[in-house]
């Protein structure tokens, strides 16, 4: 946790909706206000810069995946690719 200003937890979105840039900000942000990280302390966790984790969590296009993918790796967020194979 980071001294300092306190951060204000945010409630999780319905992690049920489809996939999406806006769900996968929410989430990400979600996530790192529940572990009561500011912005600061979190971009440095993941090995962004505050710049890009801002862009993250407000749905701005043209973030690259492996931004996504570090930050949320640093939060403890998983994504996972399910079996297709199981649709045929």
């Amino acid at each position: 946790m980071s001294k300092g200003k306190r951060v204000k937890a945010i409630n999780s979105p319905n992690l049920d909706e489809p996939i999406s840039l806006e769900l996968i900000a929410k989430a990400i942000k979600a996530r790192r206000t529940q572990l009561g990280l500011d912005s600061k302390t979190a971009s440095m966790l993941s090995g962004v810069s505050l710049v890009t984790l801002s862009k993250v969590e407000n749905a701005s296009s043209g973030v690259r995946l492996e931004s996504v993918l570090k930050i949320s790796k640093a939060l403890g967020i998983e994504f996972k690719i399910l079996d297709w194979s199981k649709d045929e």
